[in-house]
């Protein structure tokens, strides 16, 4: 892991969802002073007590934020911090603005006044929303969500501040992240959940491709940008430069976890949100980032079906024994 993060303070927003549970062990390995910002103090991180510290944080407060940042002085903010929204449309809408932009914003505004010398903020590829591929930094976004707007909304907010008083944050656009201990809402897990349990698994016709990027991987790329020098301001796409269809993913996952249990390609309407293909020009984070994604899809997908059987098999085992 990297070196250029050795006794740097890292504070981290977001620790407990997918990426910041991978995230955070990787700061420790790498020798950097973790500090967790949360609302309360989460069990996920008592095993790295020791070298990790808690600290109660809320997002609504810009003044409490600037507060809990000088009294803590990190040099490197890492913010992690998200939703994809819940509920009907108009609730989903709302939620994404509040926690993705708003949230965000008043981060962005706390940590600038608190003296943070590097702010990485996680954008993502539904910012570009339906446009063919590769998709360029360049490109102006045109989302179709209401994850991909508050998104969207955010970066356009932190490139703006980096312009006007020299905000020192960097964006990274992760394309579609999988591997160990995502949520089973999203595809791969789902499909892979499936899988393990041997059960049928009805999906779209699986047309549309996606650029798929491990879980290992995108924590690399955040942690290159946590210390690379003279980046501010930039939106850097995190991806692999490849697209898969989402058919032949469920069909390495099948073949992979040795499933005998149906696999329904065609028997689930894909929305049309969810019809477009992502495919990322890496060219960027290649030159400014040094950073290119060393996880292949099939090594991946092994990584990510072996801790699923093995967390299959722990749960089976305790209710054994219960």
């Amino acid at each position: 892991m990297s070196a250029a993060l050795w006794d740097e303070k890292v504070a981290v927003t977001g620790a407990t969802g997918f990426v910041g549970k991978h995230l955070a062990p990787a700061l420790l390995s790498s020798g950097a002073r973790t500090v967790i910002l949360g609302r309360s103090c989460e069990r996920d991180f008592d095993h790295y007590r020791d070298g990790m510290r808690q600290v109660a944080f809320d997002l609504t407060d810009e003044e409490g934020m600037v507060d809990v940042l000088r009294r803590e002085r990190p040099q490197i903010l890492l913010h992690l911090a998200g939703t994809r929204g819940h509920g009907a449309a108009d609730k989903r809408n709302a939620e994404c603005l509040e926690v993705n932009f708003y949230a965000t914003a008043r981060l962005l505004k706390a940590a600038t006044r608190a003296g943070i010398r590097r702010i990485v903020i996680i954008g993502s590829a539904e910012e570009y929303g339906n446009q063919p591929g590769p998709l360029h930094e360049t490109l102006l976004a045109r989302p179709a969500t209401p994850y991909g707007v508050s998104k969207a909304r955010a970066t356009e907010f932190a490139v703006d501040m980096h312009k006007r008083n020299g905000c020192p944050v960097v964006i990274l656009r992760p394309f579609t992240v999988y591997g160990p201990g995502q949520p089973p809402d999203m595809f791969v897990a789902e499909a892979v959940e499936s899988a393990v349990r041997n059960v049928p698994f009805p999906m779209s016709k699986g047309e549309q491709r996606r650029d798929l990027i491990f879980i290992e991987d995108v924590v690399k790329a955040i942690m290159a940008a946590a210390s690379k020098p003279g980046i501010e301001g930039r939106v850097i796409n995190v991806g692999t430069g490849k697209s898969h269809r989402l058919r032949d993913v469920a069909e390495s996952i099948w073949k992979i976890a040795g499933a005998s249990s149906p696999l329904l390609i065609g028997a689930r309407h894909a929305t049309a949100d969810q019809l477009y293909d992502t495919w990322a020009d890496t060219a960027l984070a290649k030159d400014v980032l040094a950073f290119e994604s060393e996880v292949d899809l099939k090594t991946g997908l092994q990584k990510t079906i072996e801790r699923a059987k093995l967390q299959s098999s722990e749960r089976a085992k305790s209710c054994q024994v219960m």
